[in-house]
């Protein structure tokens, strides 16, 4: 059985590709393991629980913009991020991360290169977020 957790979230633009693509993994009936990564503040806290899957909670994380102080705490935030999704990783014994976008793909896509597994970015937008750019230069394929 093959242990998928599908990272994304915030916004449906995010969302509801991640639950399309959830719902055909458990739909083909290989008995593939799905497991949905996200953040507490985000609309996947309603909506994953809301179709029948686990949410896998990340703080949030977002990548500072301009020099402020919110950047100054930025890397040690977001270590904290990829050591909770390598937990996540661990604990579910991921075999593979699909990333959609939104605050929790990010910390996803770099716990996924440390922990050696294989992770594939899902854009839908014509212009791909800051996560998903940046995912994308390290994506299996």
């Amino acid at each position: 059985m093959t242990t998928y957790l599908l990272a994304g979230g915030g916004t449906a633009g995010h969302v509801n590709p991640l639950l399309a693509v959830a719902d055909g993994l458990r739909a083909r009936g290989t008995g593939a393991d799905v497991r949905v990564l996200g953040t507490a503040e985000g609309l996947e806290s309603r909506l994953v629980p809301q179709r029948g899957y686990e949410l896998l909670v990340v703080d949030k994380v977002p990548f500072p913009r301009r020099p402020d102080r919110a950047a100054a705490a930025f890397p040690s935030r977001f270590r904290r991020a990829v050591a909770q999704v390598r937990a996540h990783i661990a604990t579910h014994e991921v075999d593979v991360v699909v990333g959609f976008g939104g605050y929790a793909s990010a910390p996803a896509y770099v716990a996924a290169r440390r922990a050696g597994i294989p992770f594939v970015v899902h854009e839908a937008n014509a212009r791909p977020g800051l996560a998903n750019r940046l995912g994308a230069r390290r994506a299996a394929g």
